[in-house]
């Protein structure tokens, strides 16, 4: 006996049927894909910052990580802040010219390495900051730290690692969040920081904190500065502080 053909309508009804399917899938898969471009795009970042401290303690010569348009830190007349970047930007290695003659100068050079995508298209870097990580509570945004929205100002410094690989403390503020954001508590997962201990030269990624998180934190005497990995979105509440406190001595791990 024969096969019996589809018909026209059977065709069109499969169709449709994975048209809906695919309408739901894909924003999901979008979603999955987005955040999976923010989490690569921090360790990718973390990765170059440690290559390029063993770099500097191996050639014996300072060496600096920056981001285009961060104002150069010997110029008094530069400005101190610049408007939040609304554009994926890649990070720029250069090392010292020649210490003994122009210790000051920093010059770009050819490192196969640095022939690469760090920072993936969709991702910002929205801000360099110096000194240790400060979770600012602002009344105007549900999040804690620095603003990421297009029109506000923000800080870059150039990170720059000395000969003995020390440096200063730096946080790489980086999002996958339009500029033109209205932010919500939820967001705080898709703002990351890469922190650099200058002391130590430990390097980690630390999602952005609510500010109810910040103040559960403060009231606990418990630091926001982790130094470990954290990135889940479960909030940090009175009944879970002391499992971060723990984590942060270097016992139960709270991040992913």
């Amino acid at each position: 006996m024969g096969r019996r053909a589809f018909t026209m309508i059977e065709v069109l009804l499969v169709i449709a049927l994975l048209g809906l399917i695919a309408a739901f899938v894909f924003p999901d898969l979008s979603r999955e894909l987005e955040r999976r471009s923010l989490d690569e795009s921090a360790r990718r970042l973390r990765s170059l910052i440690m290559l390029v401290q063993a770099r500097a303690m191996q050639d014996g010569l300072r060496y600096r990580i920056e981001f285009p348009g961060t104002p150069d830190p010997l110029d008094l007349r530069a400005k101190d802040e610049v408007d939040v970047p609304t554009e994926t930007e890649q990070p720029i290695v250069t090392r010292e010219t020649d210490p003994l003659e122009r210790p000051f100068e920093f010059e770009a050079f050819d490192w196969d390495w640095l022939d690469q995508e760090f920072i993936r298209e969709g991702t910002r870097c929205v801000s360099v900051l110096p000194g240790q990580p400060e979770f600012e509570i602002r009344s105007t945004s549900p999040i804690a730290g620095p603003s990421i929205q297009e029109g506000n100002k923000s800080v870059f410094v150039p990170l720059t690692f000395n000969p003995d690989g020390t440096c200063d403390w730096i946080t790489f503020v980086l999002t996958d969040l339009p500029e033109d954001v209205d932010l919500k508590p939820e967001h705080v997962t898709r703002i990351l920081n890469v922190i650099v201990d200058g002391r130590t030269g430990e390097t980690w990624i630390q999602r952005a904190l609510r500010v109810e998180e910040v103040e559960v934190m403060l009231e606990h005497r418990a630091s926001p500065i982790m130094h470990q990995d954290f990135t889940r979105g479960d909030l940090i509440t009175e009944n879970n502080i002391l499992e971060v406190r723990i984590g942060q001595g270097g016992g139960v791990s709270t991040g992913r």
